[in-house]
């Protein structure tokens, strides 16, 4: 036992996780707190380590994208944005959240594995591991913030007064997030299948979202696809209110909440139960 760490081995959960245990393993978490701290840092750290550009790349990805995206859906296929909105526009603020959706899976996913050495040495709430992976890439997201906002001075494009409603959103993604990586991570420890399942998954999904088209031109009958994917209604939401200045909707926030709240629960349920065989795994 690592007493610096202050978690027994008795403090993990078994395959009865209930109630109780589920309070007791959250309360650890945030017991541990300057562990996650210490950990996302870390990570952050190594991430654009011995690189040349380093945290430059955190730029490079979202930019380029952009750029190629804009030209190939606003001069060869043409795809119309909404309202006065310019498509560039229109394309960044659905790829922003997009990368650190798809960003953030892929690294918790490795994250269990990649430590793997730590896992059998230390004792601490492995959760800490998927959790830091994915803060990680809160920091990408506020570099690509960096040039949203440059891209709507240069349209003459300025931030309406709904743009406040974007913690919230953002708060809600981050919860669905982590809701997916948890298991994720663990059961790629299990079947390392999982990490490239995770990959195609992601690209898939990527033209079932509204990154790169508005929703609106959808037929109707392909409207339920759109409806039961959590991350066209958190696009859907940050395009109302940092492009369109319109309201996200109280009842889309709350279907959006709902949705990241079960995702988390069942996840991190998930998590807690396959923990105990995380050593006899790796």
């Amino acid at each position: 036992m690592d007493q610096g760490l202050g978690v027994s081995r008795r403090g993990y959960l078994g395959s009865t996780f209930g109630l109780p245990d589920f309070a007791l393993s959250v309360a650890q978490l945030w017991h541990s707190r300057d562990l996650l701290w210490h950990m996302t840092v870390r990570h952050l750290r190594g991430q654009y380590k011995q690189s040349i550009l380093g945290y430059a790349w955190a730029f490079v990805n979202p930019l380029s994208m952009m750029l190629i995206l804009s030209f190939v859906f606003s001069q060869i296929i043409r795809i119309e944005s909404p309202g006065d909105v310019p498509y560039p526009l229109f394309v960044l603020m659905g790829l922003l959240p997009w990368i650190f959706f798809s960003s953030a899976l892929g690294s918790a996913t490795d994250s269990v594995v990649g430590a793997a050495s730590l896992v059998t040495k230390v004792y601490f709430p492995r959760e800490i591991l998927p959790t830091a992976a994915v803060l990680t890439k809160v920091v990408d997201v506020g570099f690509g913030l960096v040039i949203l906002a440059a891209l709507m001075f240069f349209f003459g494009h300025a931030p309406p007064m709904t743009v406040v409603w974007v913690p919230l959103i953002f708060a809600i993604q981050l919860l669905f997030t982590l809701g997916l990586s948890y298991p994720l991570a663990a059961l790629n420890l299990y079947f390392h299948d999982v990490r490239f399942l995770v990959g195609v998954a992601l690209s898939l999904l990527f033209y079932m979202t509204p990154v790169i088209y508005p929703v609106d031109i959808v037929p109707e009958r392909y409207h339920i696809i759109f409806d039961l994917n959590p991350n066209a209604l958190f696009i859907d939401a940050y395009r109302r209110a940092v492009l369109m200045d319109i309201s996200p909707g109280a009842d889309r926030l709350l279907l959006g909440l709902l949705i990241a709240l079960l995702t988390f629960l069942i996840g991190y349920y998930l998590f807690k139960k396959m923990e105990p065989g995380f050593a006899d795994r790796i």
